[in-house]
């Protein structure tokens, strides 16, 4: 089964497409045939420079496409569960963007509904250093998971891209402005630490807006049970920094790079050309002593597209990702709503924390 090659479609010429599409073409059982834009000259354009064969000039003619077998969805955020339900609708496997958005809940629903796969796009859950971590932890090396520390900065590279000029700075493109795009990171982190266990409840604990009053910097805290607890900052006002820290009873991992490069100061760029996951880590003992792990490199979006085909291809769709999707989310609409209470002006002090459940 694994000889046949999946058939990719991709709704949308966002920018992250331009560093997804180069991972792509490496997977060993994909192929991109098709991109679509809602004009055609520029879908064409975009298929000519990234070598990609057929170009649509609009997501519903790519969808009518029965030769495309899954749809990559990097649309905004605002857009991107309209776009979910219509490519399940039309029997496509739906790789979606994160952050996920009010509503995503019956995305998945009908994804499942029409027998298709879902996955988002947080790639270093599919690297190679986070499954040699994964074992680790699995294997009782740092004992139980007590706290985690995550940070995902950068500073704007200008005042316009700050003052809305960019996706992440307007809340009609991004309706959590950067909490959603970067805070997606540590949360999703945080949430993989503790096993996606809900928290009992969030709070968060300071947010900055933009003059468009879209978040661009912000930071919180999630408690969990029996006295577990995690905080969080994310935005585009400070220097760079893509950091985890999660620590139990017997030890400490330490990441400096989550979201891609070799370190604070290696080949992170939030507008760079490819994402090449870290091939290292900090594993340290209860008594202070660090030692750094070494595994095999990778390109994250490799690992990703290779995995969800070949879920594909198996037959065999895996639930476990859209339960990831939705508990993220959730932790995530959860601090969001405690955000904006604490903004609010209303007779009476609103509530500090917010609880999670499922729904």
């Amino acid at each position: 089964m694994e000889d046949r090659k999946v058939r990719w479609g991709i709704i949308g010429t966002a920018e992250i497409a331009t560093k997804v599409v180069a991972g792509m073409h490496d997977a060993k059982n994909a192929e991109v045939v098709a991109v679509a834009s809602r004009a055609l000259d520029r879908a064409q354009a975009w298929a000519d420079e990234h070598d990609v064969p057929q170009a649509f000039g609009s997501y519903d003619e790519l969808l009518a496409d029965d030769s495309i077998d899954a749809v990559y969805i990097p649309v905004p955020t605002a857009l991107r569960n309209e776009w979910i339900k219509k490519a399940a609708r039309a029997g496509k496997h739906v790789y979606a963007e994160k952050p996920l958005a009010d509503g995503i809940e019956e995305a998945i629903d009908v994804c499942k509904e029409n027998g298709v796969q879902f996955m988002d796009g947080t790639m270093w859950l599919h690297s190679t250093r986070t499954r040699d971590i994964e074992k680790r932890i699995a294997n009782g090396d740092i004992g139980d998971v007590r706290r985690v520390t995550s940070a995902f900065t950068f500073k704007a590279p200008s005042k316009e891209w700050y003052e809305g000029g960019n996706g992440r700075t307007d809340k009609s493109r991004e309706p959590m402005g950067c909490f959603g795009d970067q805070g997606w990171y540590p949360i999703s982190a945080t949430m993989w630490s503790f096993g996606y266990e809900l928290p009992e409840r969030v709070q968060m604990n300071f947010v900055s807006k933009n003059s468009i009053d879209t978040i661009v910097a912000c930071g919180g805290t999630l408690w969990f049970t029996s006295g577990r607890m995690a905080t969080f900052d994310a935005g585009c006002e400070l220097a760079h920094r893509s950091q985890l820290e999660t620590v139990g009873d017997a030890g400490l991992i330490r990441i400096d790079d989550l979201v891609g490069g070799q370190g604070r100061s290696g080949n992170f760029a939030a507008y760079g050309e490819r994402f090449t996951g870290s091939s290292r880590y900090i594993l340290g003992d209860v008594d202070g002593k660090d030692t750094e792990q070494e595994v095999e490199p990778c390109d994250h979006v490799v690992k990703l597209v290779e995995k969800f085909s070949h879920i594909i291809l198996t037959g065999e769709l895996e639930d476990e990702w859209p339960k990831r999707s939705l508990a993220c989310y959730q932790v995530m609409a959860a601090l969001f709503e405690s955000a904006e209470l604490s903004h609010c002006k209303i007779p009476q002090p609103p509530p500090c924390w917010r609880r999670v459940a499922w729904s």
